[in-house]
């Protein structure tokens, strides 16, 4: 397998991201506030962040614990929604947690003066 410049690895993985919302999208009928809180495409997204870093670290190229643990979130949290038909309500929540554990990271380690 050849080796993918990064640009290039980001570019097709918009392009499938866009890919995928277009299609969930349609199959909802064009309704894109249902398409943003459809579990099928929240778990679709952790999918794909997920391959995507893991073409990266095949490449020996930079992986993204940001995109890695969003990923998965979304899989864990959304394949037993999708396949089994349990709902999670804590998602929210989850989210938000890990927002602000980035953000306080980040303040952490920026030096400001």
């Amino acid at each position: 397998m050849a080796k993918l410049r990064s640009e290039t690895l980001t570019n097709i993985c918009w392009g499938l991201f866009l890919v995928w919302f277009g299609s969930v999208a349609a199959a909802l009928g064009g309704n894109f506030g249902g398409t943003l809180n459809s579990p099928t495409f929240a778990l679709g997204t952790g999918v794909l962040l997920l391959a995507m870093n893991f073409v990266r670290s095949i490449q020996h190229a930079k992986v993204s614990p940001l995109t890695i643990g969003l990923g998965t979130i979304l899989t864990v949290i959304y394949a037993p929604l999708v396949l089994l038909g349990f709902n999670v309500p804590f998602l929210p929540a989850l989210l938000i947690i890990l927002g602000v554990v980035l953000i306080i990271g980040a303040i952490r380690t920026q030096k400001f003066f």
